[in-house]
């Protein structure tokens, strides 16, 4: 994504791809739900804020996840007038998360917004951004980059390791893929936690993602980072969080 903000939201995002791995015939998949509150960092810079937010709609029995990253300061003002938000909506069935739609806003002026409608009747996703529209073909392990942050969570809590994801929101799916690199020690706005880290890596891209998940959270990240050439370009830092009960 070209804007700095779009950079800073998650997984590059920020954000990936795919689905969990499948689980255990009969077994249900945990949805955490939360309100997390992160401080935002581009090139060593405080840039604002960050809300990810996932609710359920039991009426429905959906899911949505939304991140919305809010500026201050004025050159972010300037580049970034309006909130960039991430909106995914989804449900789980037999165990797998079937994005239903996904829209993103980056909030500058110039507007390099996106919106994918998912079919899965005729395994379809349709893609309508500054490009124009395209559909592109759907499988059983295709998400969306909002949901992804779900189901990585939902894959660590069940499985103790990332998952295979892959993306639909170009002219074809990107897979996306991990390196372990073990436990560390991170500080965040909760104090310091211990978390596991890993390294995101997408198919045909030269970024690279560097997360620090904290176990005692649900797997929530508590730190992510976007780099370039190992330049770290964006950070996000957890400050708070709701809805998940620290064991």
């Amino acid at each position: 994504m070209s804007s700095a903000r779009g950079s800073v939201l998650l997984y590059a995002s920020a954000a990936c791809v795919g689905v969990a791995s499948p689980i255990a015939h009969g077994a249900e998949r945990t949805v955490p739900v939360y309100d997390a509150v992160y401080q935002v960092e581009y090139k060593g810079r405080n840039l604002g804020s960050s809300e990810f937010k996932v609710t359920h709609d039991a009426g429905q029995n959906s899911y949505e996840f939304t991140s919305t990253t809010t500026a201050k300061g004025l050159l972010a003002k300037l580049a970034a007038p309006n909130p960039t938000v991430e909106h995914s909506r989804f449900n789980v069935i037999e165990g797998r998360i079937r994005p239903v739609e996904y829209s993103y806003q980056d909030g500058t002026r110039k507007g390099d917004n996106r919106h994918i409608q998912f079919d899965w009747e005729h395994r379809v996703a349709t893609i309508t951004d500054k490009d124009g529209q395209r559909d592109v073909p759907l499988d059983d392990v295709s998400i969306d980059p909002g949901s992804v942050h779900v189901a990585l969570m939902q894959d660590l809590m069940l499985n103790g390791k990332p998952g295979q994801y892959r993306i639909a929101d170009s002219e074809q799916a990107k897979t996306y893929g991990f390196d372990d690199n073990g436990e560390a020690q991170t500080e965040t706005g909760l104090g310091k936690l211990t978390t596991h880290a890993y390294v995101q890596h997408r198919e045909g891209s030269s970024r690279t993602t560097y997360l620090w998940v904290a176990p005692s959270l649900d797997y929530l990240p508590a730190r992510i980072e976007t780099r370039k050439d190992d330049e770290v370009l964006s950070a996000l830092t957890l400050m708070s969080v709701d809805g998940i009960e620290k064991h």
